[in-house]
């Protein structure tokens, strides 16, 4: 059982980053449960979804495609907006990015 507790606990701190957190309430421990739970079973979802005979897959395997294939969509995305020649800062702004290295130093 230790064993279990060990490496889920590594997999949510390495793995998703689920280390950088303060709780402060009972409810906030709740709801940060809550998110792991439903994070959890969002990826193992995924993973019994495309899976594939003979071929393990592991949750890792699924957090890996994951972020692969939202980087991929966020670069189609980027390029598809420079087409229609929407201002970069817009760009980073809908795509949660800083566009401070655009802004020129302070004299």
């Amino acid at each position: 059982m230790r064993w279990h507790i060990g490496t889920g606990y590594r997999f949510f701190k390495d793995l998703l980053g689920f280390d950088q957190y303060q709780l402060l309430s009972h409810k906030g421990i709740e709801r940060y449960w809550c998110i792991q739970f439903l994070t959890y079973n969002f990826l193992e979802y995924q993973r019994l979804e495309w899976k594939q005979p003979g071929i393990p897959t592991t949750i890792g395997d699924v957090v890996r495609r994951v972020r692969k294939d939202y980087l991929c969509r966020s670069v189609v995305y980027a390029y598809e907006q420079a087409l229609a020649e929407k201002p970069i800062a817009d760009v980073l702004k809908q795509l949660k990015l800083t566009a401070s290295f655009f802004k020129k130093p302070d004299r």
